[in-house]
């Protein structure tokens, strides 16, 4: 089950997969969120494990603030 929904920032580390309405985050109890970036285009470069900082607005959406790439990991 997806989590509720928060008004607060969440930072959730998971894997990024491509979806066909954009990338999804897949975190390590196989939660999937859809990422949106506000008007911004989806960061081409992010692939692998990441780390996304935002607002979980729907119960399987997260509007970004922030996604940085976890290396090593």
């Amino acid at each position: 089950m997806n989590r509720p929904i928060r008004c607060t920032a969440n930072t959730i580390t998971g894997k990024l997969e491509a979806g066909p309405r954009g990338p999804i985050l897949r975190d390590a109890d196989g939660v999937a969120w859809r990422l949106h970036f506000g008007e911004e285009p989806a960061p081409d470069h992010l692939e692998g494990k990441v780390s996304v900082r935002g607002r979980i607005v729907q119960p399987d959406r997260i509007d970004v603030e922030f996604c940085t790439p976890l290396d090593g990991e």
